[in-house]
């Protein structure tokens, strides 16, 4: 649901109710220090406290992050003016998903502070790809970056755990608006996943509605595509929800990793990558590249004994199922056979001259005729139309394959000035 480009899904909007339920929990609780928390509050700001340095807000954040018991006491420590704002319940919460992240390596027991290259390495990953449109995470201000060490790191080749700190001249303090707007995109991106693990196709067509706003995106499409992105992860991601593995984890870009996917034909597991990307304009756009698969497909004419493509035909045997061409013409391997509203292309034998037999290789389809595809499909229907049948054309060019033992065979639709199909190819080579 793209990147808003033809080879990823992309899923753009704003999760108005997730985030708005959010949104009071930072008020209710606190981020501007008024209620829940107060008791914690008092403790902190009752005196006046010296600033503590870099190297000690790191220590506290890292303490918080080793144990679930350790998050009030080290919150109690922070002076009011470090804290940016940033309420106990936020804080602790942060501390989860970072303890959480750090479960693979195992418990963290000290940290480091990256250097100016580390630094600005982290950020380009986080800033990567196009940037045109979306959020920098620069507007966030002056920045160190600190990452956890583990002495005893189960996983060493995994994704660092790392937070940041921010810069004021010689002051530092927790990035109260990064720490919030990071648990935003992480709320939305895991209430997208929890719509697909739960089944919950309404649910999931609400995240992804905002995404589509052109007049082609009817209801029964948008619902189409959430039925389709449930199935898909019904069939093919192995991984449990629980297992899924953040990489990059700010308030502009998330990025997860599903370990075991079947691929595209069923023959072998991969890993599949999901990320958040924060727009300029405040919405978040989920992309997740979901594969338009297509089931097998034949043509006939008027319904009868239909002809498989990568089949071979004998000349008899084309012009009994098809009728006799209206033009037909060869190259040296190839026999290209017109009829009303259709062309096919076979690979052919040739003997003086004639050709005698021949491996259909493409059809193309620029006119309603006698002949079709199946009954879904056909010139002169709509993209709204077509995207009831094949639910993620849009995001992949309006193209798919299939395969069917006698090679890959793409199906692909060109469309007039008013959005109507105007051809329809299927073939090995369709041009």
């Amino acid at each position: 649901m793209h990147k808003e480009d033809n080879s990823r899904k992309t899923f753009k909007g704003a999760l108005t109710r997730a985030l708005a339920v959010i949104m009071c929990i930072s008020v209710v609780f606190g981020v501007l220090g008024l209620t829940g928390c107060n008791l914690i509050d008092n403790l902190t700001h009752g005196v006046t406290q010296k600033p503590l340095s870099e190297a000690e807000l790191a220590r506290l954040v890292t303490n918080a992050v080793i144990s679930d018991a350790n998050v009030a006491e080290c919150y109690a420590k922070f002076p009011k003016n470090q804290l940016d704002g940033l309420s106990y319940s936020m804080f602790s919460e942060y501390c989860s998903i970072l303890r959480k992240n750090s479960s693979e390596h195992g418990t963290p027991d000290s940290f480091r502070i990256l250097n100016e290259e580390d630094k600005q390495s982290y950020f380009a990953s986080i800033d990567s790809g196009d940037m045109e449109g979306f959020e920098s995470v620069y507007t966030y201000g002056d920045m160190d970056v600190v990452e956890l060490c583990y002495s005893k790191d189960k996983a060493p080749s995994a994704s660092p755990v790392r937070f940041l700190l921010s810069k004021n001249d010689s002051v530092y303090s927790l990035p109260g608006q990064y720490i919030v707007d990071s648990m935003l995109a992480y709320s939305y991106i895991n209430h997208y996943f929890e719509m697909i693990d739960d089944d919950n196709v309404d649910g999931l067509e609400a995240v992804i509605k905002s995404t589509y706003n052109s007049d082609i995106y009817l209801n029964s499409v948008i619902h189409a595509k959430a039925e389709y992105i449930a199935d898909y992860y019904r069939l093919k991601v192995k991984t449990a929800t629980s297992d899924y593995e953040i990489k990059l984890f700010s308030p502009t870009h998330i990025t997860y990793v599903i370990p075991e996917v079947f691929s595209s034909d069923g023959t072998k597991i991969v890993s599949k990558t999901v990320e958040l990307r924060l727009k300029s304009d405040g919405k978040f756009l989920v992309e997740d590249d979901i594969p338009a698969s297509i089931k097998e497909l034949r043509f006939s004419r008027e319904g009868s004994a239909s002809l498989r493509m990568g089949s071979t035909y004998t000349s008899s045997e084309i012009r009994y199922l098809l009728g006799d061409p209206i033009v037909s013409t060869h190259t040296e391997d190839q026999v290209i056979l017109a009829y009303s509203g259709m062309t096919i292309r076979l690979d052919a034998e040739f003997e003086d001259g004639q050709w005698t037999s021949g491996r259909l290789s493409s059809v193309v389809f620029r006119k309603q005729s006698v002949f079709s595809l199946s009954e879904d499909l056909y010139i002169g229907m709509n993209i709204s139309e077509l995207l009831l049948v094949y639910p993620m054309f849009d995001e992949c060019g309006y193209t798919g394959s299939f395969k069917n033992g006698d090679g890959e065979f793409t199906l692909s639709f060109e469309f007039d000035e008013y959005g109507n199909v105007s051809t329809i190819k299927l073939g090995e080579y369709v041009s």
